[in-house]
């Protein structure tokens, strides 16, 4: 769901669903939180619950790590397509 959806669903504009988005702002009304879980077809439990979670710092790095090798090797491999 792109953020413009989602403020279409919640009747929320596009550029509070993009502020809370880019900023992490926490200072929303229970009003707005419901209107997203709504629009989400969530409960606000859930949404409170999944944002509450933090990957584990090692697990992160893990990832980033993992990210970075597959990003080497496909550099790599396009780097062997011939341009036609």
């Amino acid at each position: 769901m792109t953020q413009e959806d989602l403020a279409e669903f919640s009747s929320l504009s596009v550029n509070f669903i993009s502020k809370i988005k880019r900023t992490g702002n926490q200072n929303i009304s229970i009003q707005k939180l419901d209107a997203i879980a709504k629009a989400l077809q969530t409960s606000v439990i859930t949404l409170i619950d999944e944002s509450s979670k933090t990957p584990e710092p090692q697990v992160f790095a893990s990832k980033l790590s993992n990210d970075r090798v597959f990003l080497d090797k496909l550099t790599n491999d396009m780097k062997k397509i011939p341009v036609e």
